[in-house]
């Protein structure tokens, strides 16, 4: 038995949208502004053609099995004697979820959400009504089919005959939920104060006029007063801060567990520490006429840390907990 996924919802329409119009202009610019700019366009049309063909396309039925069906990729097979309970979620936004690992909306919500009621969720949508959560011995799973009522009858009927029974499964209580301490906020802060130490204590140090930018060799580009040492280095590392404090608080409320807001802040205080690192090189090019780290290397070593932390973050929180 077959069953489409629902058409894309109002929202995952706009984001669709403004993203693809976003990444096509910048793949326009990066080809004729950017040295090298070509490498840069190619990464950003992989990413609508790759988001497209992992997007949901139907869910089948064969035998003992319920399978999603991508348009083009990896078939998620659930086996339906290991089913343990569904849910049915009339409005997934007016509760709080959470993207954990996936797509947000581009053609699809599709990847590893949370939320507090149901915890990890494999979702596997295209809109964000009348959406089935699965509960079964590998985790739960959220679906968006065409017809809810149809699949909802076939769903309770099929996998009734075969384990005897299925109960809609109740979500966790609020007050059953621990939540992650704020004292981990230090850390941002903490960064953030440093950095503007460092800032005003270099300052009196720089000539009156330096460089302000480097291309990818690490060449400077743009000069400026010294006072825009001041103004890039404080404008990012206080947008930084903020964004870490409130992200914080909004997972925060739609998790289960501290371990996600906790790595969120970890990973943002990160950045936060690159971007003190970035203020600091361009003194240093200032005052001795080359870089701390070769500029490339800095930005290289920089990216390898942030994707092997979201490696670990998928295959020991991620993975593990769904």
């Amino acid at each position: 038995m077959e069953f489409k996924a629902a058409r894309l919802d109002t929202l995952a329409i706009i984001i669709s949208g403004f993203t693809t119009a976003l990444l096509v202009g910048l793949a326009i610019l990066f080809i004729f502004k950017t040295p090298y700019g070509w490498i840069f366009s190619i990464v950003m049309i992989l990413i609508l053609i790759i988001s497209y063909l992992l997007s949901p396309k139907r869910y089948l039925f064969e035998g003992s099995k319920l399978i999603i069906e991508k348009v083009i990729g990896k078939r998620i097979v659930i086996l339906l004697d290991e089913i343990e309970g569904y849910a049915v979620v009339p409005d997934l936004k007016k509760i709080r979820l959470v993207r954990t690992f996936g797509n947000g909306g581009l053609f699809g919500y599709y990847g590893i959400f949370t939320t507090a009621e149901y915890g990890n969720i494999n979702c596997q949508l295209t809109s964000l009504r009348n959406i089935f959560i699965i509960k079964s011995k590998k985790g739960k799973f959220a679906l968006s089919p065409l017809d809810p009522l149809k699949f909802e009858e076939y769903f309770k009927t099929t996998v009734a005959g075969i384990t005897g029974k299925l109960e809609k499964f109740v979500p966790v209580k609020r007050e059953a939920i621990k939540y992650a301490s704020a004292l981990i906020l230090l850390i941002p802060i903490t960064i953030f104060v440093l950095t503007v130490v460092m800032l005003l204590s270099l300052y009196p140090h720089l000539p009156e006029r330096i460089a302000t930018h480097f291309n990818l060799y690490g060449n400077p580009d743009a000069w400026s007063s010294r006072i825009s040492f001041i103004t890039s280095g404080i404008i990012p590392s206080s947008i930084l801060v903020v964004l870490n404090i409130v992200l914080f608080f909004i997972v925060r409320r739609a998790t289960v567990s501290p371990t996600i807001p906790n790595f969120l802040v970890i990973l943002l205080s990160l950045i936060q520490i690159f971007v003190s690192y970035t203020s600091f090189d361009t003194y240093w090019f200032n005052k001795n006429n080359s870089h701390v780290i070769p500029f490339p290397y800095a930005i290289a070593g920089f990216l390898i840390v942030i994707g092997l932390m979201l490696f670990v973050y998928y295959q020991k929180i991620v993975k593990k907990k769904n």
